[in-house]
């Protein structure tokens, strides 16, 4: 071989691993597991995974070894979308259920019993800070950065409290800041359709706060997968799952090729 073809061969290598940074935005979620699927299928490892709220519980079980498809077809049933529906405590919801979906697929409830190392951000409203967490009791992390304010109780680790993490953080690249191959997911660029209900004037006030950490820690990632949304998904529409999910699909297929 000719010097200079081992140096083209070299500089046009696709990365060995990636560390994984995933966004939160409720049901829109379902992008990550799109591009989870085609980096699968194409054999693009994943060294590590960071997740906020929805983030998180994508990241958490496939972390664990559950395979993207897998993962959508709970998140398209109905059973998942009961998940969301549950007992009230003092006018929120208490996420009881999501705690038994995670103990089916993760057996052993500790961020050590993962396969692949996995980080979770959450938000302490005492504190008014984040943190990421990656050791300890997973299912209470999980929850707690799935807890979207307003909407649901907030969890108590350690006599703090704590809600999503998509609060203060929800592009959670901390744990890998200075890495060199960093893939980020944000999930939450869609058109406004200005909608004069309150839940739909919550979630775009919600994503415009949201969107400060992305702006901020979106320059940390060498890579970066962002899809427009041209139409209005709302954080809790699970039954447009199977949408959603190929748009991911056709980022991460878009995004192997630009590696190759």
């Amino acid at each position: 071989m000719k010097l200079s073809d081992y140096f083209n061969s070299l500089f046009s290598r696709k990365p060995d691993t990636f560390s994984l940074v995933l966004s939160g935005g409720g049901a829109r979620g379902a992008i990550h597991l799109g591009v989870l699927q085609a980096l699968d299928e194409n054999d693009i490892k994943i060294e590590a995974v960071s997740g906020t709220s929805i983030g998180a519980v994508v990241g958490s079980l496939y972390c664990a070894g559950v395979k993207p498809n897998e993962i959508k077809d709970i998140m398209k049933s109905s059973r998942f979308a009961g998940v969301f529906q549950l007992s009230l405590n003092k006018g929120l919801l208490k996420m009881t259920k999501l705690k038994k979906a995670l103990a089916e697929f993760i057996p052993v409830n500790e961020f050590k019993s993962l396969q692949i190392p996995f980080y979770c951000c959450v938000s302490n409203i005492d504190s008014g800070t984040y943190k990421i967490i990656s050791s300890g009791d997973l299912s209470k992390a999980v929850l707690a950065s799935a807890s979207i304010p307003i909407i649901f109780a907030p969890v108590e680790i350690n006599n703090n409290h704590y809600v999503d993490g998509g609060l203060f953080n929800n592009l959670p690249v901390d744990p890998f800041i200075g890495k060199k191959n960093i893939l980020g997911v944000h999930v939450n660029n869609q058109k406004f359709t200005g909608a004069n209900n309150m839940r739909s004037v919550a979630e775009r006030v919600f994503s415009l706060i949201s969107k400060q950490s992305v702006d901020k820690n979106r320059k940390h990632c060498k890579f970066f997968i962002e899809p427009l949304l041209e139409k209005n998904y709302n954080v809790l529409d699970f039954g447009s799952t199977q949408e959603l999910f190929d748009i991911g699909y056709r980022e991460g297929i878009s995004f192997v090729k630009q590696l190759k």
